[in-house]
């Protein structure tokens, strides 16, 4: 029995020792699901403020939301162009609709994608857009994620 025992043992200390390392490997290179999900929540959050200060015409809540590098339309867009867009009472966004929205987190960096459709008006005249396609790119900096750049397509 004593021999028995003292076989099964060591087989079964290492068996533990060797699943505690693989975990802890696995937790390293794989985050955990719920760590990913806390990101995507995260993320979803900002771009869920991102469209309510385009909405509300908050520059000061669209300020802290994009990066100051943000870029759009290939570059063509920086964030002063984009805050004084918004600025400006000739210009105002009334909604924007979104559906099929993703989020995809890697590390630090993160893409939200989807289709959407705005309305608002332009110097009197109200106008609702064509539906679009969007992806937007999101980086985690000092702790907190910020758009860096957004592109749009037309959804066919």
């Amino acid at each position: 029995m004593r021999c028995h025992i003292a076989t099964r043992l060591p087989v079964a200390l290492i068996t533990f020792f060797i699943g505690i390392t693989t975990a802890n490997l696995t937790a390293h290179l794989w985050p955990s699901a719920a760590a990913r999900t806390a990101d995507e929540q995260a993320v979803l959050e900002v771009e869920r403020e991102y469209i309510r200060a385009n909405a509300e015409r908050d520059v000061a809540a669209l300020d802290r939301v994009l990066a100051d590098d943000f870029t759009s339309f290939g570059g063509r867009i920086r964030k002063g162009q984009r805050l004084a867009m918004l600025a400006n009472p000739y210009f105002v966004i009334t909604s924007i609709k979104t559906d099929g929205v993703g989020v995809s987190v890697r590390g630090d960096e993160a893409w939200v994608s989807g289709r959407a459709q705005m309305s608002g008006s332009f110097r009197g005249s109200e106008f609702t857009t064509p539906r679009y396609e969007f992806t937007r790119r999101y980086e985690r900096r000092d702790g907190r994620w910020q758009i860096v750049s957004c592109a749009f397509s037309f959804a066919w």
